[in-house]
């Protein structure tokens, strides 16, 4: 990180102007302004973190693209060649085959609007310049065309002005279209359908998960196995889900959060339904068997019971019993119990009731 001085001497290496500091901040962290003759001017804003500086934000106003919705210019990488080989992610394409390959572009604007920003080929040519080189990332719009520059690069001088040269010529050959929408109308021509499509599935999955009771399984074999079906369902989620998200820059994005959000709850719900459905789909006999057990705790809603001679292999095995499949009234400290069992339809044994 930068010392607390050190973005006062980058102003002083640079020749900036030393805007006023805001109520109660200090002096040595206030922003600055370069000047370059008739050029226009760039605004540099520290980044703090927890007090300290961690970084640079460069500015260039543009009053008359005040409406124009934000437009990031980045480094395109392997995952987004991935993204958009796959059919997932639609990067909008100039023609131009060192932009197109070096920079990623990622928009709300429609495409037509964004090629005409970037028409002029010296602002392609400055936006290459920054991506490969310093920034890595630039943003057009809202009034400003904006990159950043984090502590370890602000420690070389000529790293800042390399920035600034690009990003003055970037700021000064970019276009602001006249039929340009404003940030307002692109939100109201937002589709959110696919939205509240995705965020009802997650709340079934979520419901699926936590209120569903299937009966207690005879072994932790099935509950594994049906975790596995879990796991299964989740990969065949991703599909409609990268169907639902796919055509826009950031997909990608979107389709990995989406689908770490129903990691979460997906497996969870398949585990329970394939545990129902073996319950409820089961057409063998009912078998009882008296067996030794060890009461190990009782609840309102629960009976906790190691029960002898259940598993084969195994000296006891600890059943979770809801009080609903308890007939009769269990002793404090019965030597063996009667267990209902059935053979399920998937194969694993599960527990139809529990009694003296």
């Amino acid at each position: 990180m930068l010392r607390r001085m050190d973005f006062a001497r980058l102003a002083e290496a640079l020749g900036g102007e030393t805007l006023a500091a805001e109520a109660g901040g200090r002096s040595e962290l206030a922003p600055f302004v370069l000047r370059s003759g008739t050029g226009p001017e760039v605004h540099v804003y520290p980044e703090l973190e927890e007090g300290a500086c961690v970084g640079a934000v460069f500015a260039v106003l543009r009053a008359d693209a005040a409406e124009t919705p934000r437009i990031v210019l980045r480094a395109e990488d392997a995952l987004d060649r991935g993204a958009k080989a796959v059919g997932l992610n639609r990067e909008l394409q100039l023609g131009d085959p060192a932009f197109d390959a070096a920079v990623y572009v990622e928009s709300e604007v429609p495409d037509a609007l964004v090629a005409q920003v970037l028409a002029e080929p010296a602002a392609r040519a400055a936006a290459v310049a920054l991506v490969r080189g310093p920034a890595r990332e630039v943003q057009l719009g809202e009034g400003r065309v904006t990159a950043r520059l984090s502590a370890a690069q602000l420690a070389e001088t000529t790293v800042a002005e390399a920035l600034l040269t690009s990003l003055r010529a970037l700021a000064a050959a970019m276009a602001v279209p006249k039929d340009m929408p404003t940030r307002g109308e692109l939100v109201r021509r937002r589709s959110v359908g696919h939205i509240f499509v995705i965020a009802f599935a997650w709340l079934v999955t979520l419901g699926l998960a936590v209120l569903l009771r299937p009966p207690q399984v005879l072994a932790w074999g099935p509950v594994f196995g049906a975790l596995g079906l879990g796991g299964l369902l989740w990969g065949v989620v991703l599909i409609p889900l990268g169907l639902i998200l796919r055509g826009a820059p950031d997909s990608l994005r979107w389709f990995t959060l989406s689908a770490a959000a129903f990691l979460l709850t997906t497996p969870f719900a398949g585990m329970k339904l394939a545990l129902w459905a073996n319950a409820a789909l089961d057409r063998g006999p009912e078998v009882a068997v008296r067996l030794p057990v060890q009461l190990v705790d009782r609840s309102e809603t629960l009976v906790l019971v190691d029960v002898v001679g259940l598993e084969v292999g195994r000296t006891s095995t600890r059943l979770a019993v809801p009080m609903d499949r308890v007939l009769g009234t269990l002793p404090k400290a019965p030597g063996s119990l009667i267990l209902t069992k059935r053979p399920g339809a998937l194969g694993w044994p599960w527990l139809v009731d529990l009694r003296p």
